[in-house]
């Protein structure tokens, strides 16, 4: 186990997780990069927290399955190339498309349905996609807070994802639970 911390959980929708507030305070942002970015600067200011665990619901591009912990975050949806920019770079803000190491998730505001498609001119391997977590990373780094991310899948991007995410929304909080008793214990934010 990590040494016990500050940590909070950041999540869209109260329905992706059940039973995670015995672990730590869990903050719900609603769906969508600006939501999320928003609700978390809240908690972050609210909290002080050392660390952020994001945790919530993707779709898979690869097949993977199961929980997963990111390691790279991309937004998909900004494509600027006719300004002879790469797709998932913001203009002007200094950044290029990171280099793809371990699990690569890819955030836009869209809910994907044809991974191959939405994809197209993106020049990074994607395994996962999401709606929060690139904005949720960004916000972390700005403040200078660690930041862990957990994707449950529930579907594959594809034509099915709406009826798969609705089966599958809940399914991936025991897993987080297993792991937060494993890695981290409970947050020193709950006793204080």
């Amino acid at each position: 186990m990590k040494k016990q911390c500050r940590y909070i959980i950041v999540a869209a929708l109260e329905l992706e997780t059940p039973g995670l507030k015995q672990f730590a305070p869990v903050i719900h942002t609603g769906v969508g990069k600006i939501n999320a970015a928003i609700k978390l600067y809240e908690a972050l200011l609210s909290y002080r927290p050392d660390l952020v665990i994001n945790y919530g619901t993707a779709g898979a591009v690869d097949g993977s399955q199961g929980l997963l912990k990111v390691d790279t975050f991309v937004q998909w949806d900004i494509d600027v190339r006719a300004l002879d920019i790469p797709r998932g770079v913001t203009p002007y803000s200094g950044e290029d498309l990171p280099e793809a190491r371990g699990i690569v998730l890819a955030s836009g505001d869209s809910f994907v349905t044809d991974a191959k498609a939405q994809l197209e001119g993106l020049n990074i391997a994607v395994n996962l996609i999401d709606m929060e977590a690139y904005a949720l990373h960004k916000v972390c780094q700005h403040q200078h807070t660690a930041f862990d991310c957990y994707k449950y899948i529930t579907d594959n991007s594809d034509s099915n994802s709406s009826t798969d995410w609705l089966e599958n929304v809940a399914k991936g909080a025991g897993l987080l639970s297993d792991t937060l008793k494993r890695e981290y214990g409970p947050s020193l934010l709950l006793s204080s």
